[in-house]
């Protein structure tokens, strides 16, 4: 084609004809310009199909991840709540009447049973670190993604003051009875046993004692406020999972 293009202005400089020579030139040059912009079109409407298709590889595995942390903190919740009312039936037991140890052992023992939301954030932080954020042509949800460990971070730091209260007021938590008696009581979902431990049998006394000891009040009172944040914090992260959720749903082409 570049051979047929020079043939004939070759033959029109050969004979004389400069007019047209340049008219021609001109048009070869006009024809040569829109076909570079025909190509870079094409090569754009290329490269943003292949966008495309990065941003629905992105969104689809960040779907999978945020129904995986969704499904994990469901049943965190579930069982926290649990140890919350534990936690709230000991508070309120009767003082002036007789004690029931096998209700307080059950009591206790899931009490002390809660859960901890271990977030995946595997595929967040490596669209986020990557640079493949950008792909998400959704303003709405790259906000809530960048927000995501920020919002995680509430909770976390809530979970770790419950953790660090029980290991330094275990002693106190557990004053009079045997942990140990709690344990037939506890069966989980996510943590089956392959053993059940027996109890221990101590005078009904201490179960008393239990109940009526001020420290240990208090500190079961603290365990209470700690759990309540905690499954607070919980929701807010379920809530909070569930908008980024139903925003990667609206942009995944299925």
């Amino acid at each position: 084609m570049i051979k047929f293009f020079r043939k004939i202005r070759k033959d029109l400089l050969s004979e004389g004809k400069i007019g047209k020579y340049f008219k021609y030139a001109i048009g070869e040059i006009i024809l040569v310009v829109i076909g570079i912009l025909i190509a870079l079109q094409i090569n754009n409407w290329n490269n943003k199909q292949q966008d495309l298709e990065k941003e629905q590889e992105v969104l689809k595995n960040l779907r999978a991840e945020v129904l995986q942390n969704l499904e994990e903190i469901k049943r965190d919740h579930e069982f926290n709540l649990e140890c919350l009312e534990a936690c709230y039936t000991l508070l309120e037991i009767d003082k002036t009447k007789s004690v029931n140890p096998l209700k307080i052992d059950s009591l206790m023992g899931t009490a002390l049973d809660f859960a901890t939301f271990d977030a995946r954030l595997g595929v967040v932080n490596d669209v986020i670190s990557s640079g493949k954020l950008e792909l998400i042509r959704d303003e709405d949800l790259r906000l809530l993604l960048n927000q995501w460990t920020g919002e995680l971070s509430d909770y976390v730091e809530d979970a770790m003051v419950r953790r660090n209260f029980i290991s330094n007021n275990y002693d106190i938590l557990t004053k009079y009875i045997p942990v140990r008696n709690g344990d037939n009581t506890q069966d989980r979902s996510d943590y089956q046993k392959s053993y059940k431990i027996k109890p221990i049998k101590v005078n009904i006394s201490n179960y008393q004692k239990f109940i009526e000891d001020t420290e240990v009040d208090n500190a079961w009172y603290s365990h209470y406020i700690n759990q309540s944040f905690v499954t607070i914090n919980e929701e807010e992260v379920e809530r909070f999972l569930l908008k980024i959720l139903d925003l990667i749903n609206n942009n995944i082409d299925d």
